[in-house]
């Protein structure tokens, strides 16, 4: 049995994120030691069309780098590319 502590994040969704996900924001719930690449993972697990969409995550208002560790209470950002004309 894993005895990790899970922590819990703010996810907010931006743009065409927030289009697909018809949400503003959402918790996510994970363990400790989570890195950011596996929380984007399972961010891109909610929607298939999510799946498929090009973006980027931020960390508290920042690009993390990566193997980066999330913590509780961190707060994420779905970024999808900004398109205009």
């Amino acid at each position: 049995m894993n005895n990790r502590k899970t922590i819990r994040l703010t996810v907010k969704c931006f743009a065409s994120a927030r289009e697909v996900l018809a949400r503003d924001e959402f918790h996510m719930d994970i363990p400790e030691g989570t890195t950011i690449e596996v929380v984007e993972r399972e961010i891109r697990k909610l929607s298939s069309q999510l799946a498929e969409m090009p973006f980027m995550l931020a960390l508290n208002m920042a690009y993390p780098e990566e193997g980066s560790l999330v913590k509780e209470g961190d707060e994420l950002a779905i970024i999808p590319p900004v398109s205009g004309g």
